[in-house]
């Protein structure tokens, strides 16, 4: 594996678990919505936020990545 197919093979896991975090986050609002208010709502709220921030986090790595 040279260079180039190694930055593409780290990009491409960066951008898999970004996806993935997104749906996470995804199914975590829909659940929210279901929940009762109470600490359970409040703490899907507080994962699916935290979901959504290392989804971005993620994706501006993997972007890092390709650029350099």
């Amino acid at each position: 594996m040279d260079h180039n197919e190694a930055i593409r093979s780290l990009e491409r896991l960066l951008q898999k678990e970004a996806d993935h975090a997104h749906e996470k986050t995804i199914e975590l609002e829909a659940l929210v919505l279901l929940l009762p208010n109470g600490k359970a709502r409040e703490l899907a709220t507080l994962q699916g936020k935290e979901n959504h921030k290392h989804s971005k986090e993620l994706r501006e790595l993997a972007q890092k990545v390709k650029e350099n």
